[in-house]
């Protein structure tokens, strides 16, 4: 009897985070008629490593969306310096992606699956301001700040958030633990953040154009009246994409 020896392939899954500006991209997610920044990372990684490395994100952005701290894995079967390895694909990612903190995975670690919370800013400026172009809200209009303040707490906690979901989505369940809504004011008008367990699709700039009508008067609906509806037509427009960032992406026992 002949024995088939088979090789054992040492698979090595790092972590790592990504800054990038989602002007120009269609989005996070790999696609056929757009670029992404998913494809362009995993094209950076092949290149250094000569594998076809798939690129797992902590979760999507849609087109125009930016990030200061997604988070992603990366598998690679070959041995890697991670020093030079994060310097060389950084070498070649375009100018408007960047990745840092390259560093082995912990046992069993999976960048979307074993994220405790993920945090988002939406940006506003309170005038046209050309070098913000594409990062922030231009808010020309009038709005009253205190009462985007007062609805704020109705968002926390966990709710179906049915009404601040967006058509096409996939989830299978509509609930959400919201641990932090605050607005604050900046240099050039005010910031809004938010942190959840998970988001729906499309969900925080739902939540922010609904927070714009009511600070306008458009929207005299009370915010948790709102969520209690579940349905997306008692809600307010899609904020625009460009002023919001993935901030960061938090797991445990990792940074």
């Amino acid at each position: 009897m002949k024995l088939l020896c088979v090789g054992v392939i040492n698979i090595m899954r790092y972590f790592f985070r990504v800054e990038y500006d989602g002007t120009g991209y269609g989005g996070w997610q790999s696609q056929t008629n757009a670029k992404s920044v998913q494809e362009e990372i995993a094209k950076a990684f092949f290149t250094v490593t000569r594998e076809q490395c798939v690129i797992t994100g902590a979760g999507r952005t849609d087109a125009g969306v930016h990030a200061l701290g997604q988070a992603a894995h990366v598998d690679i079967v070959a041995p890697v310096n991670l020093g030079a390895c994060e310097l060389s694909v950084n070498s070649l990612l375009p100018c408007d992606i960047a990745i840092y903190n390259l560093q082995k995975a912990p046992e069993g670690f999976h960048a979307r699956y074993s994220a405790k919370k993920r945090r988002y800013v939406y940006y506003f400026a309170l005038r046209k301001r050309p070098l913000l172009y594409k990062k922030v809200y231009m808010v020309f209009y009038s709005v009253d700040w205190d009462k985007i303040k007062a609805a704020l707490s109705s968002l926390l906690g966990t709710h179906d958030f049915g009404a601040f979901c967006a058509s096409g989505s996939s989830a299978k369940t509509m609930t959400c633990s919201i641990y932090r809504a605050e607005l604050k004011e900046t240099e050039f008008g005010y910031s809004f953040t938010i942190e959840a367990n998970r988001f729906l699709y499309k969900m925080v700039r739902s939540i922010v154009g609904t927070l714009i009508g009511i600070g306008r008067g458009k929207i005299t609906i009370p915010m948790d009246e709102i969520i209690a509806s579940q349905t997306r037509a008692q809600a307010g427009e899609t904020a625009p994409a460009c002023g919001l960032v993935l901030d960061y992406v938090e797991y445990e026992g990792i940074d």
